[in-house]
């Protein structure tokens, strides 16, 4: 059996893909002038694997918490976890805002194409930012503390 700790970093990388997989479709698709808020196969299918990138970060940070519990327990330093968690938090915020919105877009029939679409899609972008920096401070954590994979240095 997997123990918990485990968990949390086979998960963190499946919001990662899925999260810039959807910006670069929706990209794409405002590029070739597509309607975001439409019914239609390719918006859907962005907005799917957004909302996918999203159940999959929510289940991130759930095992995250106990991750940095585990780690806190372990000795480790408190102060850069707590960074890692505050961008998670606003990562996943952020997308589940953009969700949002453009499920209600998708729902009310409302067109995101052009500038309209494009500042839609603003939220997304700015939550890649976050990603970024919140994957970078995920992999700081691991590959240069070692949080939960070598032991604690006092």
């Amino acid at each position: 059996m997997i123990p918990i700790t485990e968990i949390h970093p086979m998960l963190v990388h499946f919001p990662i893909v899925l999260w810039m997989s959807a910006e670069a479709m929706a990209i794409i698709l405002l590029l070739r002038g597509a309607d975001l808020g439409s019914r239609q196969h390719w918006p859907l299918m962005a907005f799917y694997v957004m909302v996918s990138g999203t159940v999959f970060a929510s289940l991130a940070a759930v095992f995250g918490d106990i991750a940095l519990d585990h780690a806190i327990a372990a000795g480790f330093q408190a102060e850069p976890l707590e960074t890692h968690e505050t961008f998670a938090i606003i990562t996943l915020s952020i997308f589940c805002l953009h969700g949002i919105l453009r499920f209600i877009a998708i729902w009310r029939g409302v067109a995101l194409a052009g500038l309209r679409g494009w500042l839609a899609e603003l939220p997304g972008l700015v939550g890649v930012g976050f990603l970024i920096v919140t994957a970078y401070l995920g992999g700081e954590l691991v590959y240069n503390l070692g949080v939960n994979v070598a032991a604690a240095v006092h």
